[in-house]
């Protein structure tokens, strides 16, 4: 196992960030839905079925480089799914917030509760465009060192 890790290089490593902030971004996503019966996300197992894609994705994204070399087929592949994965589950919460959103920013300034879950929201919504960032940025970077 060591020797695996001694091979990994950057690329591997934002990867491994993108897969860790898409946990971030399911568990923010549950607790917004779950803060009270008002504002359900009503596609919440939409959100994290495709979450829960887009991690196996970004760890594939580690496995097929480090098992076939920098840049394949199977890892660029499985890279660009999880970007699009990501910034799939992040449309669909700001599909299901937008009014939210609007009614805050615009007439019901004093909700508080509507406060809070924007608040959780936008963590969620942070974390699943980050980790697409990551992606992003990870792809045009060696996921394994050349020995």
């Amino acid at each position: 196992m060591a020797e695996k890790n001694k091979k990994l290089s950057v690329g591997a490593y934002l990867n491994c960030l993108a897969a860790v902030l898409g946990v971030v971004g399911i568990v923010a996503a549950l607790i917004c839905s779950n803060m009270t019966i008002t504002y359900r996300l009503g596609n919440m197992g939409t959100i994290a079925v495709l979450g829960v894609f887009g991690i196996c994705l970004a760890i594939l994204g580690i496995v097929f480089p480090s098992r076939f070399g920098n840049h394949d087929y199977l890892g660029t592949l499985s890279v660009l799914g999880g970007i699009a994965v990501f910034t799939a589950a992040f449309g669909q919460i700001l599909g299901e917030r937008i009014l939210l959103i609007a009614g805050l920013f615009s007439y019901d300034s004093v909700n508080t509760v509507g406060w809070q879950v924007f608040y959780v929201t936008a963590v969620a919504i942070a974390a699943f465009i980050i980790a697409a960032i990551v992606l992003i940025i990870g792809a045009f970077l060696k996921t394994v060192k050349n020995q």
